[in-house]
């Protein structure tokens, strides 16, 4: 299974301008994302090690009480190029909740999480 890579956030919300990553800090800042107790997710796919958090957009995870958004799951290097797109097009509260319910420390866990909705 391949991952679509962008070097740049400009480059992916080039591509996904539907779904765009804030390109500022307090934009991203206020974003509801994954980051396993703020240790980051550990990128054992491409092997780099790089410490990764996991962005549902548009607009961060939904909170409990807000309505659901079809979405697209990416991580990033805290909010920074490259940006990996892992799910498209999924329900941003099945993701976010997929993601919860496996606690991942690793990228490889955040796609298997994430297979379990049929379309990472």
């Amino acid at each position: 299974m391949s991952t679509a890579h962008f070097a740049t956030v400009e480059a992916y919300n080039a591509a996904h301008p539907d779904c765009p990553l804030p390109t500022q800090a307090p934009g991203r800042n206020g974003l509801r994302g994954y980051h396993a107790a703020m240790r980051g997710v550990t990128d054992d796919v491409a092997d780099t090690g790089a410490s990764l958090t996991v962005e549902f957009l548009p607009g961060g995870a939904p909170s409990p009480e807000g309505p659901d958004r079809v979405g697209t799951v990416v991580a990033t290097r805290w909010g920074e190029g490259p940006v990996l797109v892992l799910a498209e097009a999924v329900s941003l509260r099945a993701a976010w909740e997929a993601v919860k319910r496996h606690w991942p420390t690793r990228l490889s866990e955040v796609r298997a999480a994430l297979s379990d909705l049929g379309t990472s």
